[in-house]
């Protein structure tokens, strides 16, 4: 139990939720400042794109009635693009103060209203625009595989316009690539015929030609592949401080690809890939600006996580169904990523 006489604050909250403490007489106290929390927010205009805030107290979903009743109401109120902002924010937010899985906050939104276009546009709309929140590759899927119509009409650069009203039409085809991608490298769609249609416009036309190319280099199968002993102890990456012009420098020098070359002012990870093995271990950070130039700021690393793949999909998010334990990848890559990401941190290596 935490709060004792005192009125804990929403942080203290979670913290406790995620120690796996009972939460119930601290949330009863800040009951009535949540409600007023809530009743403010529906007066402001609280999802404005570009915006760096997260909510703790969205958090709280599954034990305040007034956040709850906040999130079941929202929905019918918000314009398209408040409606992708709203779902980044909530599924940040549990995730980064209480630990939630994305795929457990994605289904609360569901009851709440949200679709299953809702959370594909949400997700290309976290890979196109400039921001730092992020959508598992993993909760697109299940929405994709929910709604095949919907995402078929994607690839087919369909709809859009109305999932996507408040940009130019001649930007939508960043959209539809970034769709293309995800469907045929990530989800694995195999049918290729939208692919190798003669299409009248010569960029997407060059953009499949590409994709097909992919997926034409199919990593050797190596389940026999010599496993790891004594592995490096990659727990020395988690938390630590790195500094972004050196971070920066080596990983140009080291040729290591960014999680999304999309976003076009923030990195947030650096890949290493083996794409002959289909092999992949990405060092996950804080967002960092792309460009150094005005000062040489720091962010916390996540972490290192690996994984396979049968054709290369980068994201700054390494959802959860692709990644392993270093010691289930083979020995002379798992020393190649501690030596490189040894490298990035200033760890020497």
């Amino acid at each position: 139990m935490i709060g004792g006489n005192k009125m804990a604050d929403v942080s203290e909250i979670c913290s406790a939720i995620k120690r796996g403490e009972d939460v119930t007489e601290a949330i009863a106290k800040i009951e009535p400042m949540l409600k007023r929390f809530c009743k403010r927010r529906e007066t402001v205009h609280p999802f404005v794109s570009g915006s760096d805030l997260l909510c703790e107290e969205d958090a709280l979903y599954e034990i305040s009635l007034s956040v709850k009743t906040f999130w079941n109401t929202v929905y019918d109120r918000l314009q398209m693009q408040d409606r992708y902002e709203a779902l980044l924010r909530f599924v940040n937010a549990r995730e980064q103060y209480i630990g939630a899985p994305q795929t457990e906050s994605i289904r609360i939104l569901r009851e709440c209203g949200w679709t299953a276009a809702d959370v594909m546009a949400a997700y290309i709309h976290s890979r196109v625009r400039t921001g730092w929140m992020l959508l598992s590759p993993d909760v697109a899927e299940e929405a994709a595989k929910e709604d095949w119509d919907t995402a078929l009409q994607l690839l087919e650069g369909k709809d859009f316009d109305i999932l996507f009203p408040f940009y130019h039409k001649g930007h939508q085809i960043i959209r539809q690539f970034e769709w293309i991608n995800f469907l045929y490298c990530f989800v694995g769609y195999e049918d290729e015929t939208f692919l190798r249609k003669s299409h009248k416009s010569k960029r997407l036309l060059k953009y499949c030609n590409q994709i097909l190319e992919k997926l034409s280099n199919t990593p050797a199968k190596v389940d026999d592949f010599s496993k790891i002993s004594n592995c490096p102890d990659f727990s020395v990456f988690q938390n630590i401080l790195l500094q972004q012009k050196h971070l920066m420098h080596s990983a140009a020098g080291q040729k290591l690809r960014k999680g999304n070359d999309q976003n076009s002012y923030y990195v947030m990870s650096f890949h290493l890939v083996d794409e002959q093995q289909g092999c992949g271990a990405a060092l996950c950070f804080e967002r960092l600006d792309k460009s150094p130039d005005y000062g040489d700021t720091s962010a916390n690393a996540k972490g290192v996580y690996f994984y396979r793949f049968e054709h290369l999909y980068l994201s700054d998010y390494v959802p959860k169904s692709r990644r392993l334990e270093a010691e289930d990848m083979p020995e002379e890559f798992v020393r190649r990523a501690y030596r490189s990401f040894s490298m990035l941190a200033g760890l020497g290596g």
